[in-house]
C-alpha cells in the first residue's frame, strides 16, 4: 500500500507581520542603529510602521523577536568560531541587546493592556446598546 502525502506550500505573499523588520548579522554597528531606531518608534519619537489599537502590541513584539533574532546570530556565529568572544558583537549583545529586550517586552505589555481596555469598553458599549 502506497501512501500519498499532499505537501501544503505556505503562499508567498500572506506574511505574518504588516511590516519588515531587519534580517540577517549586520555590523555591531549596524545593529546599534538598528536598535535605536526601534527604541525611537516604541518611545514615540518616530513614526511606527502600523497605527491602531493593535499598533503598540505588533510593533513591540516584533522588534523584541527581531532583537532575540539578534542575539541568536551572535551566539551561533561565536559557537561556530566566526565571532570571538571578546568582540564588539559579544559587547552589543550583552549591553545593548539585552536592554533594547527588556524595553520591547514591557512595551508589548502595555500594548497588551491597551488591547483589553479597548475590548472592555467596546464590550461595554455594546452591552449598553443592548439594553436600551
Amino acid at each position: 500500500m502506497t501512501r500519498t502525502v499532499k505537501v501544503v506550500r505556505p503562499r508567498t505573499h500572506k506574511r505574518l507581520r504588516s511590516f519588515r523588520v531587519g534580517a540577517g548579522l549586520p555590523s555591531p554597528t549596524d545593529i546599534s542603529d538598528e536598535l535605536a531606531v526601534m527604541r525611537d518608534i516604541l518611545l514615540g519619537r518616530l513614526e511606527p510602521p502600523m497605527t491602531g489599537v493593535l499598533a503598540l502590541m505588533e510593533v513591540a513584539d516584533a522588534y523584541y523577536a527581531r532583537s532575540c533574532e539578534l542575539e541568536q546570530l551572535i551566539l551561533t556565529a561565536t559557537r561556530e568560531g566566526h565571532i570571538p568572544k571578546t568582540s564588539k558583537y559579544q559587547q552589543i549583545r550583552t549591553q545593548e541587546i539585552r536592554s533594547f529586550k527588556e524595553m520591547a517586552k514591557s512595551a508589548v505589555e502595555l500594548g497588551s493592556r491597551r488591547v483589553t481596555v479597548e475590548q472592555l469598553l467596546q464590550e461595554k458599549e455594546r452591552r449598553g446598546l443592548e439594553s436600551a
